[in-house]
C-alpha cells in the first residue's frame, strides 16, 4: 500500500486516514437522524434497532479494505465485520452509512474490572477507530496505526432515556 500524505504544511505532511467517523444516527422511518444527547434512545430502540455511524472514505485508498473497531463506555475495543471495497462498500460512493448495536448485555466488566450497564439509561459513549485491512491481519491483533490509515473518531455522547421520559 502507498502512503497517501496530506499537502497541508501546517500537518507536517501526516498521513491521511483511510477513512473518518463523522457522526453517529439513529434510523427512522422518515430516514437517519443525528443522535446526541438531547435527542435519546428509548428502550425500546436499544433492544431493537441498530445505531448507524457515518464514514467519510478517502478517495485516495479508492481500492482499501477497512478494519473498525468499536468502544462504548470505554470497554474493550469491539471487533465489527470488515467491510471489503466493492461489495460491502460500493466504489465511488463518499460516504457510507454503516451501524452496530449497543452491547446486548444488561451488566458487564469493563478494561479494569468496574461494573457497566450498557443498556441503562443515561449518557454513553462511543469511539469507532478505522484502519486499512491487511491481509497479515486476519486473526492477528489489528493495525489502527497512522501509518496503516488509522482513525480514532471523537467521542461521540449518546443518550439512553428511562422508562419515564419517552
Amino acid at each position: 500500500m502507498e502512503r497517501k500524505i496530506d499537502t497541508a504544511p501546517e500537518e507536517d505532511r501526516a498521513p491521511r486516514p483511510v477513512a473518518r467517523v463523522t457522526g453517529l444516527y439513529r434510523g427512522t422511518f422518515a430516514g437517519l437522524v443525528p443522535l446526541t444527547v438531547k435527542t435519546p434512545l428509548t428502550p425500546d430502540q436499544v433492544r431493537r434497532n441498530p445505531i448507524f455511524y457515518e464514514l467519510d472514505l478517502n478517495h485516495e485508498y479508492a481500492d482499501e479494505n477497512l478494519i473498525i473497531d468499536l468502544v462504548y463506555d470505554n470497554l474493550s475495543p469491539r471487533r465489527l465485520p470488515d467491510l471489503f471495497r466493492g461489495t460491502d462498500i460500493p466504489r465511488g460512493i463518499r460516504f457510507w452509512p454503516d451501524w452496530f448495536t449497543i452491547p446486548p448485555y444488561d451488566e458487564m466488566h469493563d478494561l479494569d474490572g468496574r461494573r457497566v450497564y450498557p443498556r441503562a439509561p443515561g449518557i454513553h459513549t462511543v469511539q469507532v477507530r478505522t484502519a486499512c485491512r491487511k491481509f497479515a491481519q486476519i486473526g492477528r491483533s489489528r493495525d489502527f496505526s497512522p501509518e496503516n490509515g488509522g482513525s480514532t473518531s471523537p467521542v461521540f455522547e449518546i443518550m439512553i432515556a428511562g422508562d419515564d421520559h419517552v
